[in-house]
């Protein structure tokens, strides 16, 4: 679990406004067995660059709203238990991804988006009711700024090597 730390320090540490907040709030989430929408909100804004360190929930939540991640439609209990297909929804608005088949049909859900991440390897395999600990959030903010990062830079993820075809 070290190298994920390590590598979303390094994240935190390139912006320089998100930069003590992020790292305070890394570190909170290190130790807590089970992370809460609260906690989500400020890894979103970790993940945005946004430093929200002194504002209050509701300004944290109109803050999100106003970056498209979070719909009117979406009801935010910050201090509810995170599970995994709600940080998976909102995580799946704020890469902005298009997604697969069925949300291109049905639109966005906590099923379909939590599907679409671990099909990318942002996530792992689970059910969107699971709840999520601290320690899952911060790997969730690493894969996901890692992809960002591959995105970006246009490399092409590959999950298995290709193997070469000998002709004797």
């Amino acid at each position: 679990m070290l190298t994920p730390l390590f590598s979303l320090s390094a994240a935190i540490a390139a912006d320089a406004n998100a930069k003590e907040t992020g790292a305070s709030v890394v570190f909170v989430l290190m130790e807590k067995k089970q992370a809460s929408v609260a906690d989500l909100i400020d890894t979103l804004l970790i993940f945005k660059g946004k430093n929200a360190g002194k504002i209050s929930a509701d300004e944290k939540i109109k803050l999100l709203t106003e970056l498209n991640i979070i719909t009117g439609s979406t009801k935010i209990y910050p201090e509810k238990n995170l599970n995994k297909g709600f940080a998976a929804l909102l995580f799946h608005r704020a890469m902005d991804l298009k997604g697969g088949a069925m949300i291109g049909l049905a639109g966005r859900s906590r099923r379909s988006c939590l599907q679409d991440m671990i099909y990318l390897k942002i996530m792992p395999d689970s059910s969107e009711k699971n709840s999520m600990s601290g320690p899952e959030l911060i790997s969730l903010l690493t894969k996901a700024k890692e992809y960002m990062n591959t995105e970006k830079a246009g490399i092409a993820v590959d999950s298995e090597p290709q193997s070469e075809t000998v002709k004797n």
